[in-house]
């Protein structure tokens, strides 16, 4: 039986027309592949992290398709911090970002119009630096964050509605 598949990682694109028996054995190896390469790397030039994310499933084995706003939403976000929080999350849950510089913060945070103030730019040291304080944020290096495992998980569950 011949089965097709579109795999789009970043910038790159694969599509594949073949044998269900060549899909279980050697596409896994090469989706993996794809996303070794297009994983976010940090240039060691200006620490900026890379724009390419790719989409990650849920734990439920779904993509999450959500944009910014509505994370936003569903977290019930009403400060500067809280939207920080929101857009790593969209970086993390639906881009699959495992880390993510001040600028793709900020430019996910400006995403999310419903709720973004131009003050929370002016005050984005001080949100990101409560938020590594209170442990839901790791900095990873300079000016490089992750969201902590208890906080993404906490965001997941929120976010699926448990």
């Amino acid at each position: 039986m011949v089965s097709k598949i579109r795999v789009k990682v970043g910038s790159t694109e694969i599509e594949f027309e073949g044998s269900e028996d060549y899909m279980r054995e050697e596409l896994p190896k090469l989706i993996e592949l794809l996303g070794d390469i297009s994983s976010v790397n940090v240039n060691d030039e200006n620490d900026e992290v890379a724009d390419v994310l790719p989409s990650v499933a849920d734990p439920a084995g779904k993509t999450l398709q959500m944009t910014t706003n509505t994370i936003a939403s569903k977290l019930g976000v009403g400060s500067g911090a809280e939207l920080v929080l929101a857009a790593c999350a969209h970086l993390c849950l639906v881009k699959g970002a495992d880390k993510y510089s001040r600028s793709n913060i900020l430019g996910e945070m400006k995403l999310a119009s419903n709720f973004y103030k131009t003050t929370y730019n002016n005050n984005l040291s001080a949100s990101l630096k409560t938020l590594v304080k209170g442990g839901k944020l790791l900095e990873t290096a300079a000016d490089v964050y992750a969201l902590d495992a208890k906080e993404k998980t906490r965001i997941e569950a929120k976010l699926s509605g448990a």
